[in-house]
This record gives structure tokens, C-alpha cells and sequence, in this order.
């Protein structure tokens, strides 16, 4: 999918997002906002991303914050970091090439909400994935590189739960699927373009820590 594409469907999130935050607060509603912090794993399924050079199960980081429309369904944005090894490394002098995801984006999530202090929620994101990744470059394609790709439309469906702790914080924990569309997607190294072979495909676990704020 062209930039052009990405950021016209983002855009059109952006303005569905502010007009539901404009609206008026339900009665009843305790919370307005969430604001969280995660880490955890991100594990590749369709692994040779790139000729020879698979991905193993890596790391991931960042932080999200949204609006509460009604008691349970929320919507945001979101800012993520992943990063991964490659599978099998022949030589010390490419050790530290690593595949690597900034994402941005927007998600929607639904908390079914109940008396008990876990609560299971669903969730659901749409963002642009900056990667950078180790790739074979050069005209023989025998130099390994970190090069930078033109950003490409990310999605993801999750499942999770939070358990309060207190009154408005909770721990959770979540399993999404993500599917990225890279495939065509072009990086440059020394004035030549080399295009990402196929879309990816990896779960994420993450866990973290979750902050509310009310109406009062």
C-alpha cells in the first residue's frame, strides 16, 4: 500500500476519533481516560522475512493512551518499538543487525466491564510501521545492512485483561496478531531500491501497567 493510502486511512481515523470525543460524557461513566505503559515478546510466524535471514522471537515496548466514549469502549492512539535477532548469524561483524519496528497509530477497545477486578477487553489498532531491517544489499547482495523502509500500513486484533489494583490502576496482559503490509515496499542503499519481498505476520504478547482518570 502507497504512503499516500496509509495516511489518508489514518487521517480518516483521526477524524472519526475527534468527533466521538467531542461528544457528551454518559451518565455513569467513572473513567474519561487510560494511559499505559507495556512491554513483552514479539514472535514472527512467517519468519524468512527477508532471502536467508529469518527473525527470532524478539522484544517490544511503548505506550498508549485513550478516550473513554462510554464505560467500556475506548478509543486512541498509540506509539510501539519492536525489535528482533536474526535467526542464524554466520559472522561477528553482523551480530548487531536486528530488525526493527516503529509503529504509530490508532485503536479502538472494548472492556466488558463488570463487578469482578478483572475485566476482559478486545481490542483492535490501525497504524504505519516505520521498519528498519538487515538486509542484503550491494550489487551481489553480500553486504548486510540496517536500511530504512517507506512506511507501510499496519493492523492488529488483540485480546486481553486487566486486574485492578486499585481504584483507577490495573495490571494486563494481551495476545494480538499483527499483519503488516510491506510487501513491494522499497528501501534505498547507495542510490539503489530494494523492495521488501512479502507482508509480515507476528504475534505479540505485552503486559503492563494501566492508569484511569475520572471525571472528578
Amino acid at each position: 500500500m502507497k504512503t499516500t493510502s496509509v495516511l489518508f486511512i489514518l487521517a480518516m481515523f483521526m477524524i472519526f476519533s475527534s468527533a466521538v470525543v467531542a461528544q457528551d460524557e454518559e451518565e455513569g461513566k467513572w473513567r474519561n481516560f487510560e494511559v499505559n505503559m507495556h512491554a513483552g515478546l514479539t514472535m514472527p510466524s512467517n519468519i524468512d522475512w527477508y532471502d536467508s535471514l529469518a527473525a527470532k522471537t524478539g522484544t517490544n515496548f511503548g505506550i498508549s493512551g485513550g478516550y473513554y466514549i462510554t464505560e467500556g469502549l475506548c478509543v486512541g492512539s498509540y506509539f510501539s518499538y519492536s525489535q528482533m535477532a536474526l535467526e542464524e548469524v554466520t559472522s561477528f561483524s553482523v551480530a548487531d543487525q536486528k530488525y526493527k519496528m516503529y509503529k504509530v497509530g490508532l485503536y479502538g477497545k472494548y472492556a466488558f466491564t463488570g463487578e469482578s477486578n478483572f475485566e476482559p477487553y478486545v481490542k483492535v489498532s490501525v497504524g504505519i510501521n516505520f521498519a528498519k531491517f538487515a538486509t542484503w544489499v550491494g550489487d551481489a547482495r553480500t553486504i548486510l545492512r540496517e536500511i530504512s523502509y517507506d512506511p507501510a500500513f499496519s493492523s492488529g486484533g488483540y485480546l486481553g485483561f486487566s486486574y485492578y489494583t486499585s481504584e483507577y490502576g490495573a495490571l494486563f496482559f494481551e495476545v494480538g496478531y499483527h499483519i503488516d503490509k510491506l510487501k513491494n515496499t522499497p528501501a534505498e542503499f547507495a542510490g539503489v531500491s530494494f523492495p521488501f519481498p512479502e507482508d509480515i505476520k507476528y504475534l505479540e504478547l505485552k503486559t503492563g501497567v494501566v492508569v484511569f482518570f475520572g471525571s472528578d
